[in-house]
């Protein structure tokens, strides 16, 4: 990250970065295909994971800790 704050859509690979100066930059990325799995406190592969709860409560839970 070379700005001071970057968000990326994860959907679109849409990013944008907002540097010290106020300066907007937004371009495309590759987002990241790996996600932190909050129920097992580590990383995992995005696909077949999914989020639980509304709002800021949300967490993403991968396929391996969602299995009953």
């Amino acid at each position: 990250m070379t700005g001071d704050l970057e968000l990326i859509r994860i959907a679109t690979g849409e990013r944008l970065r907002i540097d010290m100066d106020g300066t907007e930059l937004r371009d495309t990325v590759t987002p990241p295909s790996i996600e932190w799995c909050d129920k097992g406190q580590h990383f995992s592969n995005r696909l077949n994971g999914g989020y639980t709860g509304e709002g800021p409560s949300q967490l993403w839970i991968c396929l391996e800790c969602n299995r009953p």
